[in-house]
């Protein structure tokens, strides 16, 4: 065959070849999508992080993901309470939608009462079954669901606290994995002689119901639904199950919802960090508290440095954020804020938090105009392709557009708040605080008194007649409170 001739021979051979072999494969691999990692703090104020401010100690993971992302100055949460807060995070919808107000508590507390009777007196919780029937309903969608149905691998390690009925466990709301306890809070060691562990059972933890130094019950660790044993301290024990959920899913798009236990009581802290701490704590629950601040940062670091090792890092989301402010009288920092956990003022629902999104999200970003919880569903949606459910009323946004200029507007043009007896409601620069018992309420301008010390609420009628109006609309438009819990109040510190 002569030379022109074989020259066209081959050339039809080949693309013979690449007929044959199909288009897609002479597409380069698309890449995968991202996989996310959602960590949620525990009662930790507004300024526990050193990038909120505190000048006492440097958390240096956490503080990464804000500078390698953005920090939000004005991040809420949807209440100040632990269960409502995270029925509002996973959903994305305003928890009062579905009657979730209040906390579940967990089931081993005897002296919690109910509100039964239309006088406001109080009767005794009817037992587990009362217990048992609260949670996030089945109708709802929460991000396990919705992630899993989008192709991911998804899994819980943590804290749950969104109902112990067996609706509501987590491999039955969309969670391939879980290693969780169900109620509100859990031993860090259950070894209270441990020399390497300090336990402090002093002022508010002898005083405060809700604090369980105990790990039965709901308290219990269960993964995949069933009780195991842990000897480690158990927020290490979280990191190490994360740090295995990364590596087991590195080669496939995952969803990691990683609600830590700390640094909410019980008050036990390793003695490394308690001592490390000494020389600038003179308060030794504060030192305490402080410690196990740090120690919540190193976990950080663990799984993004895990994320770095797999070669994932750039193509993960990382969000950090806490569920609620501090209790006030606690050692947290809710600074420069007033209020804390369970109030509407700004310390109970103001919280760290960032996000950080390689190549997506410009380091450094510095965000200042309100963004809630709420976007965390939908900016995810958008970044991963999820599907959103549709037959229902998403209250958050997909922050996207705003973080890269797009959009210059604010994202929420109002937001909400109601927890039992206070309510609060934001719009711009404007906070309109409402004690529910007695209808009086207070107007702040948060530009100008971000502490909520002045009340303008007679300086301003006309702005308080229109956030008034406005919470009224949202509020009658809500169904009823699926249940109400009442907790005793504390005693006094002797």
């Amino acid at each position: 065959m002569s030379t022109p001739y074989r020259k066209a021979a081959l050339l039809v051979s080949s693309c013979l070849a690449l007929a044959a072999i199909g288009p897609a494969a002479a597409r380069p691999a698309q890449p995968q999508r991202p996989n996310v990692v959602l960590i949620v703090a525990d009662d930790m104020g507004y300024g526990d992080p050193s990038l909120y401010g505190n000048k006492q100690l440097e958390t240096r993971n956490i503080d990464s993901i804000g500078r390698e992302g953005v920090t939000f100055t004005d991040g809420y949460v949807t209440a100040p309470l632990c269960s409502p807060s995270r029925a509002g995070l996973l959903t994305g919808r305003y928890q009062q939608r579905f009657g979730f107000e209040q906390q579940i508590s967990n089931g081993a507390m005897p002296e919690l009462q109910e509100v039964r009777e239309e006088d406001g007196t109080l009767a005794p919780i009817q037992g587990e079954a009362e217990f048992r029937r609260r949670g996030v309903p089945v109708a709802e969608k929460n991000m396990g669901e919705i992630f899993k149905a989008g192709g991911y691998k998804t899994g819980v390690i943590g804290k749950w606290h969104l109902g112990h009925g067996e609706e509501f466990l987590p491999n039955r709301r969309g969670f391939d994995y879980s290693f969780v306890f169900y109620g509100n809070t859990s031993l860090q060691s259950k070894n209270l002689a441990d020399p390497d562990v300090i336990s402090l059972k002093v002022d508010y933890h002898d005083e405060l119901p809700n604090v369980a130094w105990t790990r039965e019950g709901l308290n219990a660790v269960r993964k995949n639904g069933q009780i195991v044993n842990v000897e480690e301290f158990l927020l290490f024990k979280f990191r190490d199950e994360a740090v295995q959920f990364i590596e087991d899913n590195k080669a496939k798009p995952f969803f990691l919802y990683l609600p830590l236990n700390a640094p909410q009581p019980p008050l036990q802290v390793p003695s490394s960090y308690f001592e490390k701490l000494r020389p600038d704590f003179r308060n030794i629950a504060q030192r305490a508290y402080s410690g196990l601040v740090l120690a919540e940062d190193d976990v950080v670091g663990s799984v993004l440095d895990k994320l770095k090792a797999t070669g994932l890092d750039k193509n993960t989301i990382v969000i950090f954020i806490s569920d609620n402010g501090s209790i006030v009288s606690r050692p947290g920092r809710n600074a420069p804020f007033s209020g804390g956990k369970t109030s509407t003022y700004e310390g109970g629902i103001r919280v760290p938090y960032v996000v950080r999104w390689p190549g997506q999200i410009e380091p450094g970003s510095v965000y200042k105009k309100p963004v809630s919880s709420l976007d965390i569903l939908p900016t995810l949606a958008a970044a991963t392709g999820v599907t959103l459910p549709k037959d229902r009323t998403l209250d958050g946004v997909n922050l996207l557009p705003y973080l890269k200029g797009a959009n210059p507007a604010a994202p929420h043009d109002i937001l909400y708040w109601k927890l039992g007896p206070e309510s609060a409601v934001r719009k711009g620069k404007w906070k309109l605080w409402i004690d529910n018992r007695t209808g009086n309420t207070r107007l702040f301008d948060l530009e100008r008194d971000p502490a909520e010390q002045q009340d303008l609420a007679t300086a301003e009628p006309a702005v308080r007649a229109e956030l008034k109006t406005a919470y009224d609309a949202w509020n009658a438009s809500l169904p009823p409170r699926a249940w109400t819990t009442v907790s005793p109040a504390p005693k006094k510190l002797k």
